[in-house]
């Protein structure tokens, strides 16, 4: 059975135990390109869509393989990329309308559930966030973050997870020192030892763990919270794009699906694509395709299908108000619809 499958038992027997109880853009050169027999669809006018990413396999993978197997231009959709540093600041260009969908990781979705977006299409389950510790600071254990400087990226995954290790030693970040800081920056602050420890995603933990060697030491990552939170990478638009440009986004979901098929069984040329893409060496994004949980269309389908996917974002939300980033809960409903991927899903099958 995929690997999505379990990940979604699991947060249904989450969910059944809680009942009741993210600086700058940078314009980055896409387009859609052609594969080999591809062809545009000839009854869709041609659409420019700008997309975000950020620079990491799970963020920029389907996006970068819709456009380098065509499948977007069969849509007739051109797709230009803007790559960001956080989730944050994709939403601050989608509300000033430089872009118009984005691609988050699980931290961001906490400002879908304030209204600020709308969730359409699923793509992945994350399992590359770490905390990441310098030995050599006296910090083998969760206790002995204590007073210790943390770079962390505000508003992220990593600083979910982050979050989770503070609290499984009675802690809050008020007990630290947190410092704001993109991954590449956090990275190099830990390796040249600035700080005492970080909570960051890949590629930058690959660097850290090249250059630091025996000096660091994980933490805790995505799986060691399993049985309390669920991190899932979604495309959003604003509300006002969702109910404005519904064909678009079917056309555009239709295109990010087969990409995702594709994905799931051709990783190590995804991982070029991306690292092409994002200017990095290719072998150490080739080491990051065991970060997520790469879901295949049937399956993605079958989630939002049956109700199990809001259920995951129900279980995420509640991880949300437990850390306090959310302050009460919200209907799922108003910011998840699972309508355009089934839309497309069944599309693509006629």
């Amino acid at each position: 059975m995929k690997r999505f499958i379990s990940t979604m038992v699991s947060v249904l027997m989450i969910a059944a135990v809680l009942t009741g109880c993210g600086g700058n853009s940078a314009s980055q050169a896409g387009s859609s390109g052609t594969a080999a027999g591809s062809s545009a669809s000839s009854a869709a006018p041609a659409i420019t869509m700008r997309v975000a990413y950020m620079p990491n396999m799970s963020s920029a993978g389907a996006v970068i393989t819709g456009i380098q197997m065509g499948y977007f231009k069969e849509q007739g959709i051109n797709v230009e990329t803007v790559k960001f540093s956080k989730g944050p600041d994709e939403f601050a260009a989608m509300s000033s309308g430089n872009i118009d969908v984005a691609q988050i990781g699980t931290g961001s979705h906490v400002l879908c559930a304030k209204g600020q977006a709308k969730i359409f299409a699923y793509d992945d389950s994350s399992i590359n966030d770490e905390v990441m510790v310098n030995k050599e600071k006296g910090i083998t254990k969760a206790a002995d973050l204590k007073g210790k400087t943390i770079a962390a990226t505000l508003g992220t995954s990593s600083e979910q997870i982050l979050k989770l290790v503070l609290e499984s030693a009675g802690m809050t970040e008020k007990d630290v020192k947190v410092v704001q800081m993109d991954a590449s920056a956090a990275a190099t602050a830990m390796i040249s030892g600035k700080v005492d420890a970080c909570a960051t995603w890949s590629p930058s933990t690959i660097t850290i763990q090249e250059k630091m060697g025996d000096k660091v030491m994980v933490l805790a990552n995505n799986k060691t919270f399993a049985d309390k939170t669920t991190s899932p990478s979604s495309f959003i638009c604003t509300n006002d794009y969702y109910a404005k440009n519904q064909d678009n986004l079917v056309r555009f979901t239709r295109a990010l699906l087969k990409a995702q098929d594709y994905r799931a069984n051709h990783l190590k040329q995804v991982a070029d694509w991306v690292a092409d893409l994002i200017q990095q060496d290719k072998a150490t994004i080739e080491k990051t395709t065991g970060d997520s949980e790469w879901s295949t269309a049937e399956q993605i389908y079958s989630e939002a299908k049956s109700g199990n996917m809001k259920k995951m974002y129900e279980v995420q939300q509640k991880n949300f108000i437990s850390s306090g980033s959310l302050a009460s809960p919200v209907d799922v409903d108003n910011y998840f619809s699972p309508d355009i991927i089934i839309k497309a899903y069944e599309a693509n099958k006629k």
